[in-house]
């Protein structure tokens, strides 16, 4: 018992549980070390495109160190490399499966990396699993609700199945987050735009077409949004060029030949004038750029 040990056999005991402590602390030490080697290793292979190779060094690091969680970004970029986008393959299917599986458990511990969510994303579209992505940043929001991101990455996974109203929705969510970026009101006007050039009439497809009164809402919609991404950014040439295309559009629901002419003129206007824009544009960032290095200016 603990309790008849002498003082020299407790000193002893304290002793072998301290080097105990010590040789588990070593081996776990040499384990990380052993791990990153492989990491260096597997990013050597990676960089030289042998995929299988990084892979196979990705997850004997793993193994060695299950906490790192870099880890987990490796193998599923490590899988990303080795899936063939439409293969229906056993193996594509398993590279595609796995890479999802690791992208997910890496962004459940940094949510903040911006390029791995866009990979998880690339994956999810090459293998067009545009539902299971739609459920994944929809679980995201609702754990992040500020994340601007993921919200317009649910737009345009929407948009990406066709689905304009879904895309619409989740753009205006965007735009509650970020109401003084131009940008948001821009994209929203170019999906509206997008989806009355791209739907024929109804008297043609009175399943798929649409309506002369709901082509005009979309256009109406549209033309509302590029104003408001202009009063943003009074230099946004690309809103310009956008409403031009969408005044073109207004010319598919209008029969007075007296009012096509003038829907056609206006676009021609903001089409000269959003040209006009972008050169004085590129010449001012050409005279900026010339200022910090006067050779650009020769």
């Amino acid at each position: 018992m603990t309790g008849n040990l002498t003082g020299r056999e407790r000193t002893v005991r304290r002793l072998a549980a301290f080097l105990l402590a010590v040789l588990s602390l070593g081996a776990a030490g040499c384990d990380k070390f052993k791990s990153k080697q492989l990491i260096r290793e597997g990013n050597s292979y990676f960089k030289e495109q042998l995929y299988e190779d990084a892979l196979k060094k990705y997850e004997a690091a793993q193994a060695l160190d299950p906490d790192e969680v870099r880890l987990d970004k490796f193998v599923a970029m490590g899988y990303m490399a080795l899936y063939n986008p439409g293969s229906t393959h056993p193996k594509d299917l398993n590279a595609l499966n796995r890479s999802i599986e690791h992208f997910k458990k890496y962004l459940a511990a940094k949510p903040d990396d911006d390029k791995a969510a866009r990979f998880l994303v690339t994956t999810y579209m090459n293998a067009q699993k545009y539902d299971e992505a739609i459920k994944y940043f929809k679980e995201l929001v609702q754990t992040h609700p500020q994340d601007s991101q993921a919200v317009q990455t649910i737009a345009m996974l929407y948009a990406k199945q066709g689905d304009y109203e879904n895309s619409v929705e989740w753009q205006k969510k965007r735009g509650t987050l970020e109401p003084n970026n131009a940008e948001v009101f821009y994209t929203m006007g170019v999906t509206a735009w997008d989806k009355s050039y791209n739907a024929v009439g109804a008297d043609i497809s009175p399943d798929k077409g649409l309506t002369p009164e709901k082509r005009k809402e979309i256009l109406d919609f549209g033309m509302a949004q590029l104003d408001k991404a202009i009063e943003l950014n009074p230099d946004y040439f690309e809103a310009l060029l956008y409403k031009n295309l969408l005044y073109r559009q207004y010319v598919r629901i209008e029969s007075d030949p007296v009012k096509v002419a003038e829907l056609n003129a206006k676009a021609t206007e903001l089409q000269q004038k959003a040209l006009e824009m972008k050169k004085k544009i590129q010449e001012k960032q050409r005279r900026e750029q010339a200022n910090k290095n006067p050779l650009e200016a020769l």
